[in-house]
């Protein structure tokens, strides 16, 4: 199944995704259109029934690899980062989950988790939003930041305040009381990002107290875990590009690869990747069989961006001004993986978890 769903995937990056990405990391967004073709076409479903939720680490591992080669980390944000909420509506609210799992992997609708709020990031005890019931519902009043997609999805899963403790909450895109302005970015930039603000904004309980902490733990966890996933593939094309770049381009009548100081850096680097592969794989398959630590996959995120950002630095090093120019692969990859040292928790905070591991 994983190798056949890799080749599903790969069609699909090489019609519908690699020869656009120039023209939407310049445009700054990608198509919705492109959701819909990747429901239509069962990635967004793992190539599975998309009448429920897959758990298949492994398949979503590769949709997130094969995604991440096509090119464009803001991409795979799009078009996988669904089942960290999903995964969060299925574990609270049954009648909801069979509403809205199916609409999403379907590509009818969209989900988004917004969390992060722009004095507290992403800690879950310093949220100021909060929600209050009114007629039978609740009303969500504060801010989130920093929303991947947040100004276009057609739902959103709101981290608030309920009753002293954290609340997960489903919010309609259309819904009265939700605005939204659009923030520019260093990386990710074909993927829209936003702030937004809830004003009275009707809003349905999903899950409260330990339980929707315990759940939000859950989700966030494999979302590192897809994130050292892309890192490393990341990774693997910058160093891919670069490589073939040393191969023909020639200082002093030879060329760069034949330089063995810059072999030897290259070597170095492949090492590094290499051993940090294993790791994350390892990662993924501790996840399929439910024996993931927070604190592995706290190893795996932190370990696998670190190699990425010294390969991102040596490719575009290495490239000179030819790696310094859009629309260049390793330009790109070098904006983007300083993103992915900071999405999901930032690296001292994976540090912390790791720590109290100890």
């Amino acid at each position: 199944m994983p190798q056949a769903f890799r080749e599903q995937v790969r069609a699909f990056v090489n019609d519908h995704v690699r020869p656009h990405v120039d023209a939407w990391e310049r445009d700054g967004e990608y198509p919705l259109e492109l959701y819909r073709q990747a429901g239509r076409a069962g990635l967004l479903a793992l190539g599975r029934s998309p009448e429920q939720l897959p758990d298949d680490p492994r398949a979503l591992a590769v949709l997130v690899e094969e995604l991440t080669l096509g090119g464009a980390q803001g991409i795979t944000m799009g078009l996988a980062s669904h089942f960290v909420s999903l995964k969060a509506v299925q574990g609270s609210d049954a009648r909801v989950a069979a509403r809205v799992v199916p609409a999403v992997l379907k590509g009818d609708q969209g989900i988004v988790l917004a969390l992060t709020e722009p004095q507290a990031g992403s800690d879950l005890r310093a949220f100021e939003c909060r929600a209050e019931p009114h007629d039978g519902g609740h009303r969500l009043t504060g801010e989130k930041r920093f929303i991947c997609n947040g100004g276009r999805a057609d739902l959103l899963l709101v981290g608030a305040v309920h009753e002293g403790a954290l609340g997960l909450f489903l919010v309609e895109g259309s819904a009265p009381g939700l605005s939204s302005a659009r923030l520019s970015c260093l990386g990710w930039r074909c993927l829209p990002l936003a702030a937004l603000r809830f004003d009275a904004t009707p809003a349905r309980l999903l899950i409260a107290g330990r339980e929707a902490g315990r759940l939000l733990q859950q989700c966030l966890q494999q979302e590192r875990l897809n994130l050292a996933v892309m890192a490393v593939a990341s990774a693997e094309l910058a160093l891919r590009d670069t490589v073939a770049h040393c191969r023909t381009r020639r200082v002093g009548g030879e060329a760069l690869l034949d330089k063995s100081v810059l072999r030897q850096r290259l070597a170095e680097r492949h090492s590094e990747l290499s051993v940090v592969r294993v790791y994350v794989e390892q990662a993924v398959r501790w996840q399929a069989e439910g024996q993931l630590s927070p604190a592995q996959a706290a190893i795996a995120k932190n370990s696998a961006v670190d190699v990425l950002e010294r390969i991102a630095h040596d490719a575009v090093q290495l490239q000179g001004a030819h790696g310094c120019v859009e629309p260049a692969v390793v330009e790109r990859i070098y904006r983007d993986a300083r993103l992915l040292g900071i999405g999901g928790g930032a690296r001292e905070v994976m540090l912390e978890v790791i720590g109290r591991a100890l």
